[in-house]
């Protein structure tokens, strides 16, 4: 087999797998008291630090600087069916951390900072399953590190802007031969850094009911690093990996009104411009002589979500939320059995305690997913489901 041969081989997989890069899952999982409620009210509920990576206006609710961690465990668990019956299962886990902190200069400036995931994915078929020869491993980390400042210019208006250092880092393993892995694989890993910001603005029209609005902008980063070619000949490593992946804009409305001392009610549409994201994707080794082109037609998506606080007593609050989450890939076309996106219905609660200086959330979700079938590579469908657990530890100074 000739150097050209292999090169042709990894083309033809790559065909079938770049969208590994391309997308990714959108991530609101920031927040335990969000996760209760399925994030409605995102930004301006202030039960919690994690407004500035939602609404950074709404950080002038939170009356006590403080710190907070949390940990969120992601869920998914898909079977896949091929046309002719054949079956596999895939079942994984992510861990999605945050750390927040915010000082509280005055009873007008707050300042903030962040660390978070805002986009992942991670997937990995089962070897020898009937999708394993096109579709392999496939791992996206965009991990934001953010700045804040929120201004109360009112005793009604708050504005607030977020400035994100971000990191993405991409590794996806092919087969040479799609389908057979006859001819070994290709392992592409790339990574880089670039900047996005947030910016929003929040209302009180009273105590009890607030509007809050953000834009959060679209970033494009150059990511470079290696793509490692294994055959039958032996290892070639090409130093030359070169892609630029954008993540998209999206605007967030949130809405709050407390109908008495016990139950709060909240809502949020998120509208995300996934259109423009995604029209295509390049990826490039010149020492490899290989380009890589797929096109996209991903649709701009929406998120609505309704959530309920019941404020139990002084130190207990229960949640309960649902909402419906759009998927971009609205088309078979669109899917892959890297990313088999679907539509998804949400339904979680939580509850968290108050004592002192201390507060502890707990929230649970579980997601509905609509059956996503796939015509990019092996066409397959899937029908799957995930579960989120998340637990933060508050400390108020």
């Amino acid at each position: 087999m000739t150097k050209k041969i292999i090169m042709a081989g990894f083309t033809a997989a790559l065909m079938y797998s770049v969208s590994a890069q391309a997308a990714g899952y959108q991530l609101n999982e920031y927040s335990t008291t969000g996760l209760g409620r399925s994030f409605a009210g995102a930004g301006i509920m202030g039960d919690d630090y994690s407004a500035l990576a939602y609404n950074p206006a709404g950080m002038t609710l939170v009356k006590r600087s403080g710190l907070q961690g949390s940990f969120t465990e992601a869920e998914m668990a898909s079977t896949v069916k091929s046309p002719a019956n054949e079956e596999t299962k895939m079942h994984y886990g992510v861990a999605l951390p945050s750390a927040f902190g915010q000082w509280n200069v005055n009873d007008r400036l707050f300042l903030g900072a962040g660390f978070y995931v805002p986009y992942g994915l991670s997937t990995q078929h089962k070897s020898g399953s009937f999708v394993s020869g096109e579709a392999r491993k496939s791992e996206l980390e965009v991990m934001d590190t953010a700045f804040a400042a929120a201004y109360k210019v009112t005793d009604k208006l708050s504005l607030g802007a977020t400035a994100i250092l971000r990191y993405i880092h991409g590794n996806m393993t092919s087969n040479l031969a799609p389908y057979t892995g006859a001819y070994g694989d290709a392992n592409y890993d790339l990574d880089g850094w670039t900047g996005s910001g947030i910016i929003g603005a929040m209302y009180e029209f009273t105590p009890d009911t607030r509007l809050g609005i953000s834009y959060k902008f679209r970033s494009i980063q150059k990511v470079k690093g290696d793509f490692t070619v294994n055959s039958p000949l032996g290892m070639m490593v090409f130093d030359d990996g070169e892609a630029s992946p954008d993540l998209p804009a999206s605007i967030l409305v949130s809405g709050y009104h407390k109908l008495n001392d016990k139950i709060g009610l909240s809502t949020s549409v998120r509208w995300t411009e996934w259109s423009k994201s995604f029209p295509e994707f390049v990826m490039t080794s010149e020492q490899a002589g290989n380009k890589v082109i797929h096109p996209y037609d991903w649709r701009d998506s929406w998120t609505i979500s309704l959530g309920a606080d019941y404020y139990i007593n002084d130190n207990w609050t229960w949640r309960i939320g649902t909402a419906y989450d759009q998927s971009p890939a609205d088309d078979p076309s669109n899917r892959s059995n890297r990313i088999p996106d679907a539509d998804r219905i949400w339904l979680s609660t939580g509850l968290s305690y108050v004592t002192d200086n201390w507060q502890v959330d707990f929230g649970i979700a579980h997601l509905f997913m609509k059956k996503a079938d796939i015509e990019i590579g092996v066409p397959a469908e899937y029908s799957s489901y995930s579960n989120m657990y998340s637990l933060s530890l508050q400390y108020k100074f």
